[in-house]
């Protein structure tokens, strides 16, 4: 199965219940599992290295390190597209460690650093502000043109038997045309008198 219909389906199955996976072929079934598995120690620890997350696959799946590295790059792609440093990676990594800032605030019973926390989280994913409004790009149907010779579409009036007149025009001024000749000019001698 192709990276990206194993990706399409653990988008639409990540988190289903197992009696709603019954209709997978078992190895589809049992790749989700294991990536549902990375997929949420990558969410709780965000922090993990790589091959961490490699060798926890490995050992919990008994599979192949290449297949491993496969099911990394889903993950990587499920969790915002990580491999190409997307801003969706950062923000959810920022807002987890303000989460962790918060949370040992609390813990140490400092509310000024649990009040600084929240506004860096609030300021940070703009709850002050209104949510932009979805621009429904499917519903929106692109002009269709057609090319046309007649300039009136424009409001131009039309000049009546234009094609004789450039005709015309072209038989009258070929014959002043003359040949010039030209001597090629050394560009790299100009630049000794370009401004330094």
């Amino acid at each position: 199965m192709s990276k990206e219909q194993t990706y399409e389906i653990c988008v639409q199955h990540l988190y289903d219940d197992a009696d709603k996976l019954a209709h997978l072929a078992p190895q589809v079934r049992n790749r989700l599992l294991r990536i549902r598995s990375a997929y949420t120690l990558m969410q709780e620890y965000p922090s993990k290295a790589d091959r961490e997350i490699i060798q926890h696959i490995m050992t919990n799946s008994g599979v192949e390190r290449s297949a491993a590295y496969e099911d990394l790059r889903i993950i990587k792609d499920l969790l915002g597209s990580m491999n190409r440093q997307s801003k969706d990676w950062h923000r959810f990594k920022f807002n987890n460690q303000i989460q962790k800032a918060y949370n040992m605030a609390e813990l140490k019973n400092d509310p000024d650093s649990m009040v600084k926390a929240m506004a860096t989280y609030a300021k940070f994913n703009q709850l002050d502000k209104e949510d932009a409004e979805r621009i429904p790009w499917d519903e929106i149907i692109p002009q269709l043109f057609e090319p046309t010779e007649d300039p009136t579409v424009l409001g131009i009036k039309p000049i009546p038997n234009i094609r004789e007149k450039i005709a015309s025009m072209k038989k009258k001024y070929m014959d002043q045309i003359e040949d010039v000749t030209y001597d090629e000019i050394d560009i790299s001698q100009l630049e000794k008198y370009a401004e330094k």
